[in-house]
């Protein structure tokens, strides 16, 4: 028997190409989703870094004397408010 390979017909010549095509399109499309992935990671860290710096500063400031100072005054004006008064 012969090993040598004989060159595919027409017809699956034309799918081989379009099987090919088609695989280049869907690398394309991975490389962006890809990219689009590691955007999406990259702004949800800074998102986590953003939120951890703000509860920094509200835990530093509900902890400040200006803070317990004034809790009487929220207070009064969240109960006003409750109330109905302005």
């Amino acid at each position: 028997m012969s090993s040598a390979v004989t060159p595919p017909d027409g017809d699956v010549a034309n799918e081989l190409r379009e099987l090919r095509l088609e695989v280049q399109a869907l690398r394309a499309q991975l490389a962006r989703r890809t990219a689009e992935t590691e955007e999406y990671r990259r702004r949800l860290v800074a998102s986590r870094n953003q939120a951890e710096r703000l509860a920094t500063q509200l835990k530093a400031l509900r902890g400040s004397s200006s803070w317990t100072i004034t809790r009487p005054l929220r207070m009064r004006r969240r109960k006003a408010l409750n109330n109905g008064w302005t």
